[in-house]
């Protein structure tokens, strides 16, 4: 189950080019282990215009729990390589929230990664049209 959406009173009303908490809001509720970082507040303004925009981060969150301390060392190497990677081939790993909902709800089963088909992309082009 989900946690609900939170908002208070006072922050329903908020100009979204100078505060995240809307962004914020919404994505803690629904992804779990990845989460969209936006660009920071830099001089009171998120537009790509300004000078200091980094742009948008993607955070991976892991499992909670590691078994030892070499296992979780040898984790976050294994995303920094992939990462890498991504980056280096230019590889568009995008897949439609429909299909991501369908992996999700087959891969709490026993033996999943077995017995059931997970949708991945078949061409991991950047920018390919036709998938």
């Amino acid at each position: 189950a989900r946690d609900p959406l939170v908002i208070f009173a006072d922050r329903i009303e908020i100009d979204d080019r100078h505060d995240v908490d809307h962004w914020e809001n919404l994505q803690s509720t629904n992804w779990q282990t990845l989460r969209w970082k936006p660009p920071p507040p830099q001089k009171g303004e998120l537009s790509k215009d300004n000078n200091a925009h980094i742009g948008w981060r993607v955070e991976f969150r892991s499992m909670e729990v590691q078994m030892t301390d070499f296992e979780n060392a040898a984790f976050i190497s294994f995303v920094v390589l992939l990462a890498r990677a991504i980056l280096d081939q230019n590889l568009d790993l995008r897949i439609p929230m429909s299909k991501l909902e369908y992996n999700m709800s087959i891969a709490g089963r026993r033996s999943a990664y077995v017995s059931e088909k997970f949708w991945f992309r078949q061409n991991m082009d950047f920018m390919d049209a036709n998938e």
